[in-house]
């Protein structure tokens, strides 16, 4: 299907992005910024066609999720790999991530449950993905907020899905064990 073809092109780019990345990095690198746009539109633009078209597949349900939390590994561990974030801004985001990731696939193999999106996670994606543009344009005294902010809700909303998924799983849990 075309949305899952818009997905795996956005993973695909990601070496496209690094490389022009890595041409000016830590400054400004509009090239780079511009990727980065595409790629979240092409995102946006991906969900919407799925659902108004009737388009979505069990392969984009996984696939879509996933790419996004690589993407923002990418673009994150970019920023620190080249010195326009520390650490501490970096690792919790990242810790997230895999938490999230191996918290979704034990859902998926264990009780065959995907992850369900949330308004609060978007409005986080969104919000850390402006912050992340405005560093690439070395536009720091915006990106430190936006990038803050959106750190901050990336955060709340990661444990808003954890809480939300060990809540599914105790109550997944006692009809598995009796179904045994």
């Amino acid at each position: 299907m075309i949305p899952n073809a818009i997905t795996i092109a956005r993973l695909s780019c990601l070496p496209l992005f690094l490389w022009v990345y890595s041409l000016r990095a830590p400054a400004a690198s509009w090239p780079a910024a511009i990727i980065v746009l595409v790629l979240a539109l092409s995102d946006v633009l991906d969900g919407w066609l799925a659902r108004r078209h009737g388009w979505q597949t069990e392969l984009g349900r996984v696939l879509d999720p996933v790419t996004d939390r690589i993407l923002f590994l990418f673009l994150t561990g970019s920023l620190l790999l080249f010195g326009v974030l520390p650490w501490w801004a970096v690792v919790p985001l990242i810790v997230r991530d895999a938490l999230m990731l191996a918290g979704s696939a034990l859902m998926l193999f264990q009780f065959n449950e995907k992850p369900r999106i949330m308004r609060g996670g978007r409005l986080a994606n969104f919000t850390l993905v402006c912050g992340i543009e405005f560093f690439m344009i070395d536009a720091r005294r915006i990106a430190w907020p936006v990038y803050c902010v959106g750190a901050t809700l990336y955060l709340v909303a990661g444990f808003r899905y954890i809480w939300r998924e060990v809540l599914r799983w105790r109550q997944a849990r006692p009809s598995s064990a009796a179904a045994s």
